[in-house]
């Protein structure tokens, strides 16, 4: 083999600056179409775990009160809103006055109505619980606690601001309005 002919075999398996260019191009205009493709993905989940989380809630909260005849979240003997009580009377046994226990048995055959632990807002991670009583009690302020519960209504929402949702990628208007809403 000629000294020629080795050097044609080395310059034949190197890539040109232009082959390098062109592939790179190519590289980026894949991650262009798919990078937003990800994080609108990213947004549409945040979205489903929030809806899931507040059904799964909400609807707790109405076998609750189909089996004891009031919404979780008044301790027994009172009518005074208890954050504590709303959260272990949904995740534990209770008796039909709302006395709750962490095991089965005479009188606590209610529940529990969701797994321990609460589960968390996706937007700012808390899983504390502010009860109210009547719709027009003072709100908390946005993202202070994780969720909101009425307890003369049985309604049950998100604790967050609409930028919230909008930074978790949840964009869409009617979405945010029903994440939001408390019904």
């Amino acid at each position: 083999m000629s000294c020629s002919s080795k050097k044609r075999t080395q310059t034949a398996s190197a890539f040109s600056l232009v082959e390098l260019v062109i592939v790179v191009t190519i590289i980026g205009i894949l991650a262009a179409i798919a990078v937003p493709r990800v994080s609108s993905a990213s947004g549409s989940a945040n979205a489903n775990a929030l809806d899931a989380n507040l059904t799964n809630v909400r609807k707790a909260i109405d076998i609750y009160y189909a089996e004891h005849g009031s919404y979780p979240g008044y301790s027994p003997g009172t009518t005074t809103p208890n954050n504590a009580a709303f959260v272990t009377q949904l995740t534990e046994y209770s008796d039909s006055a709302g006395n709750t226990s962490a095991t089965y048995g005479s009188p606590y055959v209610y529940g529990p109505y969701l797994r321990s632990p609460f589960p968390t807002n996706p937007t700012n991670m808390l899983n504390t619980v502010a009860v109210k009583a009547t719709p027009g009690t003072a709100s908390p302020v946005p993202g202070s606690v994780g969720w909101v519960a009425v307890l003369s209504t049985g309604a049950f929402s998100l604790s967050a601001s609409d930028a919230d949702l909008i930074d978790k990628g949840i964009t869409d208007p009617d979405r945010r309005g029903k994440i939001l809403d408390i019904y």
